[in-house]
C-alpha cells in the first residue's frame, strides 16, 4: 500500500499584514495536524512599497519590519515547499527590469537572502512565480500561487492544471472556495483564504474583491491516487477543522 502524506497548504500572510490572531490559530493547527509536507502557496512577503503605481507614501515606507515578519513566519512553520507569488515576484521584476543599480543590487542581496533562510528552515523546493513553472506536484495534486483573480479564477485553474481525477490548491485570492470543475474526467479547484489582515492592506480598499476575502488555509492527505482536502476557516471567532479516518 503507498504511504499516505499528510499536507497542509497555507500562503497570503503578507509580511508585516499578517493577522496575528488567525497565525496564532495556524501554529496551534500544524502542532495538532502534523503534517509531512507543509507547503506555502506565496505572498509570504508584501512588499507593497516596491510595487509598480506604489503612491509616495507607499514608496517612503521601509521593508525592515515586512521582511522580518515574512522571515518570521517562514521560522515558525518551516515550510518544506514554497512557491513564490506575484508579491515576493516583486524584487524579481526590480532585479530584472529597473534601470536603478543601487535599487537592483538591494533586491538582489535581499532575495538571496530570503532563499537562504528558507533553506535554512528545511524548505527543499522554492519555486519562481511562473505560470509553466511555479507548479508543485504531491500525487494527484496540483499547487500553485494563482495567476488570474477573474470570477472563475478557481474553476479556469483546475481546468487547467488539475490532472484528471484530481485537484488544484491556489492562493492568491484570499477567498474560500471550492469548486468542481468542468474537465473529462473530473477535478475540483480549491482557494484556501489567507492569513493576513484585511482592513490594513489600503491599497486595496476600493476593489469589491475583498469581500470575498476569508481566513483560512487548506490540508488534506495524499495517498497512491487517492487523495482528500480539507478547508480550514473561521465561523465568528472560531476556526473550523477536522480530520476522520487519518
Amino acid at each position: 500500500m503507498a504511504k499516505l502524506i499528510k499536507f497542509v497548504a497555507v500562503g497570503d500572510n503578507h509580511g508585516d499584514m499578517i493577522d496575528v490572531d488567525v497565525a496564532k490559530e495556524f501554529y496551534k493547527f500544524l502542532r495538532w495536524f502534523d503534517p509531512d509536507e507543509i507547503i506555502h502557496l506565496g505572498d509570504n512577503f508584501d512588499f507593497r512599497s516596491i510595487r509598480r503605481g506604489a503612491g509616495r507614501k507607499e514608496e517612503d515606507e521601509s521593508l525592515v519590519a515586512d521582511v522580518k515578519a515574512g522571515k518570521d513566519f517562514i521560522s515558525r512553520i518551516q515550510p518544506t515547499i514554497f512557491l513564490n507569488g506575484n508579491h515576493d515576484d516583486r524584487l524579481d521584476q526590480i532585479i530584472n527590469g529597473s534601470t536603478h543599480g543601487m535599487m537592483v543590487d538591494y533586491c538582489y542581496d535581499l532575495k538571496q537572502s530570503i532563499r537562504n533562510h528558507l533553506k535554512a528552515n528545511g524548505c527543499k523546493k522554492i519555486y519562481n512565480y511562473h505560470a509553466d513553472d511555479g507548479v508543485h506536484t504531491l500525487g494527484n495534486i496540483k499547487f500553485v500561487h494563482g495567476y488570474g483573480c477573474s470570477r472563475v479564477a478557481v474553476e479556469e485553474h483546475a481546468i487547467h492544471y488539475a490532472e484528471k481525477g484530481g485537484a488544484l490548491i491556489m492562493g492568491h485570492l484570499h477567498s474560500i472556495q471550492q469548486v468542481n470543475a468542468k474537465k473529462h474526467g473530473g477535478a475540483v479547484g480549491f482557494s484556501g483564504g489567507c492569513l493576513c489582515q484585511k482592513k490594513a492592506m489600503d491599497y486595496a480598499k476600493n476593489r469589491l474583491n475583498t469581500s470575498k476575502w476569508g481566513s483560512g488555509w487548506t490540508y488534506g492527505f495524499i495517498q497512491g491516487n487517492d487523495w482528500k482536502v480539507w478547508q480550514a476557516h473561521r465561523v465568528g471567532k472560531k476556526f473550523i477543522y477536522s480530520v476522520k479516518g487519518l
